[in-house]
């Protein structure tokens, strides 16, 4: 009743005539999405099916032109064989680690899991220079596609590409432009337990026709370090990250950790794109094997990959206006791991959207196939 009645109350403060006429400060999008996987190990009896259907509710109001007040919600009613077969899957999907848990599963059965999640609802302060927001939103810090040691508040899963806004912070954000491309940010956020706790200040500017930025903070129990920087090598896309955590007391197995990542991506002239990345995790002790379980894990800046290096290339191609693709690759020299991710995107009509994804996870050093996923996804956006 406790998270039933707070998610009442928060969205009883949200108008509902976003329709009419008299209230034009007032606007509501979204999207509701019909997503099916099929996923077997590596034969097809051992296939199961799961289907998700993936709504999602923008509110957001104007009151004058320095504040704004969003609220978010995501609703999902999984069904399907995952929900047997996986048994902490309602736990979690439900799982909520902000200071405020907004979370719920309204429906709990055997083959089937409602939940209701608000991820965004912050009030917004804007006026000259400064840009202020409290409550629930996301802070990204990252500059790379795939991996980002400097994304600390809220790091988010490559592999999880139906969740496209990525999570949020339960946050006090402070932002003051000295410049158009130069601020100074200062974000504290409290999560559910006790030490997770990130307070970190960010410089940010433009020289040499790069952006750069460096940060420093307490994140969780470590003093953080870091930098990051985005720019150009001649035609080509230069971005890199680098963060470094100190233990800042003695527990045991605590140790320095370095995350760096770097990556180049370039545009060629008939539509064909390419980004690449190498990820640096000083911490990984290369004993990890279920890279199939990358796909449901909770990944942190300290810990994006189980491997101390990790690759990754990724190909894009845009055939008609209506018409993409891509292929995404993950490469490890432990046990050489490797992740393909193909994906078609084909879009139907205005506001709506067709795609094939799939996600196949291999060890090539004892030629296992680890596990196999394809999804189908039909996108409705209003």
């Amino acid at each position: 009743m406790e998270k039933w009645s707070l998610y009442l109350l928060l969205v009883m403060l949200v108008p509902f005539n976003m329709n009419s006429q008299d209230t034009p400060k007032v606007s509501v999008d979204g999207y509701i999405k019909n997503l099916h996987e099929f996923s077997f190990i590596d034969r097809l009896e051992q296939l199961e099916w799961t289907s998700l259907i993936h709504n999602r509710l923008n509110f957001k109001y104007l009151p004058n032109d320095e504040f704004s007040i969003r609220l978010e919600v995501r609703n999902r009613i999984y069904y399907g064989d995952r929900i047997r077969s996986f048994p902490v899957f309602s736990e979690m999907i439900d799982y909520d680690p902000g200071l405020v848990d907004l979370s719920v599963n309204l429906i709990e059965e055997d083959n089937l899991i409602f939940n209701t999640l608000i991820d965004r609802a912050l009030v917004n302060y804007t006026k000259g220079n400064w840009d202020i927001s409290l409550g629930r939103q996301r802070i990204n810090w990252g500059m790379n596609l795939v991996w980002n040691p400097n994304d600390i508040f809220n790091t988010y899963n490559f592999l999880d590409f139906d969740y496209e806004e990525r999570p949020g912070s339960d946050a006090v954000r402070i932002q003051y432009y000295t410049g158009d491309f130069n601020k100074i940010e200062l974000t504290a956020k409290k999560g559910e337990q006790n030490d997770d706790l990130i307070v970190a200040g960010m410089y940010k500017f433009n020289k040499w026709t790069y952006d750069i930025q460096f940060l420093t903070g307490v994140y969780q129990k470590d003093w953080v370090v870091g930098t990051g920087w985005a720019g150009n090598l001649k035609d080509a896309g230069f971005k890199g990250e680098i963060s470094y955590f100190v233990p800042y007391e003695d527990y045991p197995g605590d140790e320095n950790v370095m995350s760096a990542s770097i990556s180049i991506d370039y545009a060629f002239e008939k539509g064909l794109y390419l980004n690449s990345s190498v990820l640096y995790n000083s911490s990984a002790d290369n004993s990890f094997s279920a890279i199939e379980d990358l796909a449901l894990a909770r990944i942190s800046a300290k810990n994006l990959m189980p491997f101390k290096y990790s690759f990754f290339l990724q190909l894009s191609k845009e055939f008609t206006p209506i018409f993409s693709g891509t292929a995404n690759f993950i490469y490890s020299p432990t046990r050489h791991s490797v992740i393909v991710m193909p994906s078609l995107n084909y879009s139907l009509a205005t506001n709506w959207d067709l795609n094939f994804t799939g996600q196949s996870f291999f060890e090539f050093e004892d030629y296992k196939t680890l596990g196999n996923s394809f999804f189908l996804r039909l996108r409705y956006s209003f």
